[in-house]
């Protein structure tokens, strides 16, 4: 069988062609990076190392790489001839990828090829409806009914930690053991099929894009933003601070609460998760700042997004969201000068008040018991921040 997959980054060689491998198929990276493409096509093969293996490594082959720039046609006859094409370039850059999508999907047409499955493993919500809007965009492309003769479009979820590395001169990739790619089966050119082993497939995706924006998401920015009050650079760090450890452990089962109530998950599974998150952002070799966890506040305080979400979700069904309270009003605390968000933030508090940033970031009303909680953590954190900042000198 044969993949094409666009873009040969972390995620697409850690995580993806990870997993297209373990199925079976040959893959074909299409990028744009001339290095990865001659390293790709020289070894025919690439190295994973295992973390918590202690660095075992894996090696995948049946491989090779073309570049969507100078070799077009390639790409084109590689998308022709795929049992499954797969993506993982960034959301924002999906449009980027559709016009030589656009070609291969035509080519396919042409050869009356089947069907094809088009997965955008993307960080991103409906992330496959994002690149099908892409290919409906072009002007004089196809037409909604022939991308559906051609193409299914299944949404999916995504997540694994992989990190790049380099090893004797190579680019190479080290990955988490633990891993989830959920997958919507209704959306499948064949429902109830498998065209990619070991993923999760469901009629429900959106539950499971919640339960990771939710918990890991969300305990990740929790510590982020307490763990900048507190002093820290490091978000590891944080998560080696036993009292506030304990502290993020009870926002992200906050959010486990809402997700047992509103998908019916079981709470000894959602509490096996949050552990599952934790050792992550607890793994030894791993570091990563605070300022690059805690950036782009404004996204992060978004009313659907990973701190007032599941706290508005906690409220409507009458649950404990104290701790996703004081999360909310930490992100109000985050100063970066190099971070347009955190510096718009500080300049809006600065000009209109805290009390207005609280209602203009998050859509929570002055006249909510919300409001008023945020605002009495924002003063407790405040006070605690100044004293440990004057105390780092």
């Amino acid at each position: 069988m044969k993949a094409v997959h666009f873009g040969a980054g972390s995620i697409g060689r850690g995580f993806i062609g990870d997993l297209l491998h373990a199925s079976g198929y040959e893959i074909t990276f299409v990028d744009v990076d001339p290095a990865i493409i001659a390293q790709i096509n020289r070894d025919k093969a690439y190295d994973l190392y295992v973390i918590e293996q202690n660095y075992a490594r894996k090696t995948i082959d049946h491989v090779c790489a073309v570049s969507s720039v100078t070799q077009e046609q390639e790409a084109v006859a590689a998308l022709a001839d795929a049992d499954i094409i797969t993506t993982s370039v960034w959301a924002d850059n999906l449009p980027r990828i559709a016009p030589v999508l656009l070609k291969g999907l035509r080519a396919r047409r042409e050869a009356g090829k089947s069907k094809v499955n088009i997965l955008a493993c993307e960080n991103a919500m409906f992330n496959s409806d994002i690149l099908r809007s892409s290919l409906l965009s072009i002007e004089g492309g196809l037409s909604a009914e022939e991308l559906a003769e051609t193409a299914a479009f299944p949404n999916t979820a995504v997540d694994r930690l992989v990190l790049e590395d380099e090893r004797e001169g190579r680019k190479v990739i080290n990955i988490g053991q633990d891993f989830e790619l959920v997958i919507e089966q209704n959306k499948l050119a064949e429902p109830g099929s498998i065209p990619i082993q070991n993923a999760v497939y469901t009629d429900n995706l959106l539950k499971f894009l919640e339960r990771k924006l939710y918990i890991i998401n969300c305990g990740h920015a929790w510590a982020g933003y307490i763990g900048h009050i507190y002093g820290y650079e490091i978000i590891q760090d944080v998560f080696q601070n036993d009292a506030l450890l304990r502290q993020i452990l009870e926002a992200m089962m906050e959010s486990a609460g809402l997700l047992e109530r509103k998908y019916g998950f079981a709470i000894r599974e959602l509490a096996e998760y949050v552990d599952f998150a934790v050792a992550r952002f607890r793994t030894p070799g791993i570091v990563d700042t605070i300022g690059r966890v805690c950036r782009s506040p404004i996204r992060k305080l978004q009313p659907d997004d990973r701190l007032v979400g599941p706290c508005l979700g906690c409220e409507a069904y009458g649950l404990k969201n104290d701790r996703l309270l004081q999360g909310i009003a930490a992100a109000f605390l985050f100063r970066n000068a190099g971070d347009a968000q955190s510096e718009e933030v500080r300049l809006y508090i600065a000009e209109q008040g805290i009390g207005a940033a609280i209602t203009h970031y998050t859509g929570i009303a002055e006249t909510t018991r919300l409001h008023q909680a945020i605002l009495h953590h924002y003063e407790e954190l405040s006070r605690i921040k100044v004293q440990r900042w004057e105390e780092k000198g």
